[in-house]
């Protein structure tokens, strides 16, 4: 599974991923979420990493990825240290999940699907 995660999380996420996990920084220039989102759907990726709650917020980019076939997973934190410890501790829940849903959020300890009502 390849996740693309925006550049605000830390590099190091990239190393730390266990087999069969590819998690790959965003190394372009400042995009807005739903250009990320469409340059992750041509890139091949199956999520776009967040960081935030915010992030699945808007309506614009949870329509962008759904058109291009991109699942969200935000991170429940606006810390970056935080949200790449969470979602590491979390990873098979967020690949578990992925299956199902399109929007994720992390928490410390929890996966939730769609939080968007």
């Amino acid at each position: 599974m390849r996740l693309l995660y925006d550049a605000v999380l830390p590099q190091s996420l990239s190393h730390e991923a266990p087999a069969g996990v590819e998690f790959v920084r965003w190394d372009g220039a400042d995009v807005s979420d739903t250009e990320l989102a469409r340059a992750a759907a041509e890139k091949g990726f199956r999520a776009v990493v967040l960081l935030g709650r915010d992030a699945l917020e808007q309506p614009e980019l949870r329509d962008v990825a759904g058109e291009v076939g991109v699942a969200l997973v935000a991170a429940a934190t606006d810390s970056p240290f935080e949200a790449k410890r969470n979602i590491l501790k979390n990873l098979d829940a967020v690949r578990k999940e992925l299956a199902n849903h399109e929007w994720l959020l992390v928490f410390a300890s929890v996966v939730r699907p769609d939080p968007i009502v």
